[in-house]
């Protein structure tokens, strides 16, 4: 199994600051970033 892809303090400040300013549509998109950036999908790791 494959490490995940560790977030620097940045990338994390960037992405919650991103969730308070989030409609409903975008906060779906931002957790689905978040999960793919954690847990890389098969497509990711192939490329």
């Amino acid at each position: 199994m494959q490490q995940p892809i560790k977030m620097t303090t940045d990338e994390l400040a960037e992405h919650l600051s991103l969730l308070t300013v989030a409609s409903r549509e975008d906060l779906d998109e931002l957790l689905t970033d978040l999960l793919c950036h954690v847990y890389r999908t098969k497509d990711s790791q192939n490329s």
